[in-house]
């Protein structure tokens, strides 16, 4: 079995970048396994190109030896519960990335009451990535008590954002930045906070975010926080910058969205070319601000 590489996938800019990408990756690779299905259709649920990019790029393998690399996958649950255990173990940060794995390993273990030919090998591994996982989240718990995430979701809020701030996510239209933004703290330590926090003090995170992304709106689009403009100029594509390249990260990470329910986010993500019925056609930095928080955080959270 090829090892997953962290720093391959580290080198990678895209992935520097946009942090959040191989939480999902993550999550998205366990979603694939069932034990009940002809495990021959792990890498056919993914086929598209973002998917296989990130692949490769934690493998730090060519072309070449990709195939070699999906062969091994299609061996069956075994090889693919060894490459879960090992991406789990080497590039997951995210708490919620474990809980989410957790639940999905939760199912398996409850599909192969019902699947007779997998081995007692099979079941042993498995029952020892949850105990592994179920550690894992104990251990974040007890941060909460200690009250060192408040500090490191702080940090990460205050890094993220400096980053917009920066300009590494110029190359992105305006709503394409806000929505990165928020989508990296969603998956990281700020987000895990907001999820496990009271609601009174959600509020006042929320709040606090809420302003800081207004005034980077506000900065980059050189308006007044309520002066609302055409939504076409927050989906503009930037004159600079290599856009093309960050495109289809950020619809991966989007796939969530739909029309109807986040219609902020799908466009961001998806730049159609005929808006959303729900999405105006005006709008303000604040009012672009409360819509993607509510879209990204706040329905986590109801």
């Amino acid at each position: 079995m090829i090892q997953a590489s962290p720093s391959a996938w580290q080198d990678d800019p895209l992935s520097s970048m946009l942090s959040a990408l191989p939480e999902k990756f993550i999550v998205d690779f366990a979603n694939g396994i069932d034990v009940v299905r002809d495990h021959n259709a792990l890498q056919r649920q993914r086929e598209n190109s973002m998917y296989m990019r990130l692949f490769d790029g934690i493998t730090g393998q060519g072309q070449k030896r990709q195939n070699a690399i999906n062969a091994s996958l299609a061996d069956g649950l075994d090889g693919a519960l060894t490459w879960l255990t090992e991406l789990t173990g080497s590039l997951s940060r995210s708490n919620r990335t474990i809980e989410l794995v957790q639940a999905k390993v939760a199912t398996l273990q409850g599909n192969l009451t019902a699947v007779a030919h997998y081995s007692a090998d099979t079941r042993e591994q498995l029952a020892r990535l949850t105990q592994d996982l179920t550690r894992k989240i104990d251990s974040l718990a007890h941060d909460v008590a200690r009250l060192d995430l408040l500090q490191r979701a702080e940090l990460q809020r205050d890094l993220v954002l400096s980053k917009w701030k920066a300009g590494r996510f110029s190359m992105l239209p305006i709503a394409g930045r806000c929505y990165a933004t928020l989508e990296e703290l969603r998956w990281g330590d700020f987000g895990h906070f907001y999820r496990q926090t009271t609601p009174a003090r959600r509020a006042e995170h929320l709040e606090l975010l809420e302003n800081l992304v207004v005034a980077q709106l506000v900065a980059d689009a050189n308006i007044y926080s309520s002066q609302r403009q055409d939504s076409r100029l927050w989906l503009a594509i930037a004159p600079a910058g290599d856009y093309a390249g960050m495109q289809p990260a950020l619809a991966y990470l989007g796939d969530w969205a739909q029309p109807e329910q986040s219609p902020f986010v799908y466009s961001a993500v998806n730049l159609p070319q005929t808006l959303p019925p729900n999405m105006p056609r005006l709008c303000s930095p604040v009012r672009l601000s409360h819509a993607m928080l509510e879209e990204v955080l706040v329905r986590e959270t109801q």
